[in-house]
């Protein structure tokens, strides 16, 4: 079966001093040896993109077939928007130095698709924001539920890449218990994390704990499971604040006292009642993480699965990420917000999808990552923000559609 292909308009003022007209082995072209566009839009399903003003030297258009390519070109403020407003791809400047080629994609079935290749491209100032959800959507999670198609540890298992990790992760983890017979109880806990080779000790996290704080939380690894417990000494059992259902390997680890932080970050959080006879008693009032203060760098080359697309981190002796900081608070219950940098990123990428585009490149290097900005509703994501002061790829190609 042939997909329907997304109808692709573009539109744009040209200037020219002069152009000519060649017919040859090669087939009838257009040349210009200089041309300039004050304005260039174009739409693409349910995306649109733009950019105020382009600069090619030597640009050359292929009559029948949509084949335009030049020698060198300079593109200056463009953007690319979704209409439902899911997405915003903005940049000061794109050059390609080296030259590029504009031609329909090559796929059968999406024809109308256009495909932007350049062997070398640099962006300065480039903003992207993503609106969330990022997770299921409110119809997909009433559907019902069909036969598991992978593992429930599949999400950690797809984060190997942070086993390269390395650094340390600070924070403050703030619970508000409404206890039998202790009443009203507040555990501040500051938390000191070093992370080695991409896991951490969570028995010396355990033991750090404040003495009045551990006398009521506990860490306890059971079989796949990691779970952090409140309990009221002497008098009660143990309920569970916070559990980490962990992948084959990660439990392995865990019998000797570690945990990947790939498997920390699939976390599910509990809200344990206790029912006295004539009503329910709602034991955890609040959870709160504060004063985040991360520091970390992904030295090993690792790989990233993104939907059918592929993000492969450094590589020739290149580490894939560089001093990220992250600070910040979160909490159960309400807006949170991580703010962060990032020293720099070197990668690779194949068919990684964004919008409508599809982009892959050799090379990817993102240099000065000035501002990455996460909001949180409770725990869930709702909008990320990343503004970079220089990104260059090599061989790359966009594909639009």
């Amino acid at each position: 079966m042939v997909a329907a292909s997304m109808p692709t308009k573009v539109g744009a003022d040209i200037e020219v001093q002069q152009f000519g007209y060649v017919g040859d082995d090669q087939g009838n072209r257009l040349v210009f040896p200089h041309a300039q566009t004050h304005k260039i839009e174009g739409k693409s399903g349910s995306a649109s993109y733009g950019a105020s003003d382009c600069t090619f030297e030597k640009l050359e258009g292929q009559l029948g077939i949509l084949r335009w390519q030049a020698e060198s070109a300079s593109v200056g403020k463009i953007w690319l928007t979704s209409d439902t407003g899911k997405f915003s791809v903005t940049a000061d400047r794109m050059e390609m130095p080296h030259g590029m080629r504009l031609v329909r994609a090559a796929d059968i079935a999406a024809s109308s698709r256009l495909e932007l290749v350049s062997p070398h491209v640099s962006f300065s100032e480039l903003r992207i924001d993503l609106e969330g959800p990022f997770g299921r959507s409110k119809d997909e999670s009433a559907t019902p539920p069909q036969a598991p198609t992978s593992s429930p540890t599949r999400r950690q298992e797809k984060l190997r890449f942070l086993d390269s990790l390395s650094g340390r992760i600070y924070l403050t983890l703030k619970v508000q218990l409404d206890l039998p017979v202790v009443g009203i109880r507040t555990l501040d806990q500051q938390l000191r994390l070093p992370i080695q080779e991409g896991s951490v000790d969570f028995r010396a996290l355990e033991k750090s704990l404040d003495w009045l704080e551990g006398a009521f939380l506990d860490i306890k690894h059971d079989g796949d499971l990691l779970k952090v417990v409140w309990k009221v000494p002497i008098f009660g059992s143990t309920h569970e604040l916070i559990t980490w259902k962990l992948d084959k390997e990660a439990a392995t680890m865990a019998a000797f006292g570690r945990v990947p932080v790939r498997s920390l970050l699939d976390f599910q959080t509990a809200a344990p009642k206790v029912p006295p006879k004539k009503e329910k008693r709602e034991v955890l009032k609040s959870l709160k993480v504060q004063g985040i203060d991360v520091a970390i760098s992904l030295l090993a080359p690792r790989n990233l699965e993104v939907g059918q697309g592929l993000i492969a981190f450094g590589g020739d002796d290149q580490p894939g990420m560089v001093d990220l900081k992250v600070s910040g608070e979160i909490a159960k219950t309400g807006p949170g917000v991580l703010r962060g940098a990032i020293g720099s990123i070197d990668t690779t990428i194949k068919d990684l999808r964004v919008g409508p585009m599809e982009l892959t490149a050799d090379r990817l290097h993102f240099d000065g990552l000035d501002q990455l900005e996460v909001m949180f509703d409770g725990f869930e994501m709702t909008k990320i923000s990343v503004v970079i002061h220089r990104v260059t790829a090599t061989n790359l190609a966009i594909k639009l559609g």
